[in-house]
């Protein structure tokens, strides 16, 4: 059964290289946007099981679409992915149902979408 993920980040290079990481894996990409407006639209038009969400992007933050997503009764996951983790309190908070940093492995970030998708929350740190 694949994941179908919807990318968000402000950053083409993030994108590609999050495209690279789920290759040959059962994730498959419907969607990827460059910030939280955008974002939303996405997961309104492609329903994915899981959106991987940076925080930091012009426009619309990652905080824009999680307080959406909550607010609307979206039920795509949110799995919050940061260079900055002193924001993984605030992203639990908010509804996010994970938080890993950026920069961790391959494997990481694979376990943590599939942990989502399965109904779990994935947090890569002690203090969230």
């Amino acid at each position: 059964m694949s994941i179908r993920l919807v990318i968000v980040d402000d950053h083409d290079l993030m994108r590609d290289g999050l495209r690279m990481t789920f290759e040959g894996t059962e994730v498959v990409i419907v969607a990827e946007a460059a910030d939280g407006q955008q974002g939303l639209e996405a997961l309104l038009a492609h329903s994915p099981n899981v959106a991987l969400v940076d925080i930091s992007m012009p426009v619309a933050d990652g905080f824009y679409l999680l307080r959406n997503v909550q607010t609307s009764n979206i039920p795509v996951p949110i799995l919050m992915h940061s260079m900055h983790d002193g924001h993984a309190r605030r992203c639990r908070e908010l509804g996010a149902k994970g938080f890993v940093l950026k920069g961790q492995e391959k494997d990481v970030l694979l376990a943590a979408v599939r942990a989502v998708h399965a109904g779990q929350e994935y947090w890569s740190l002690g203090n969230a």
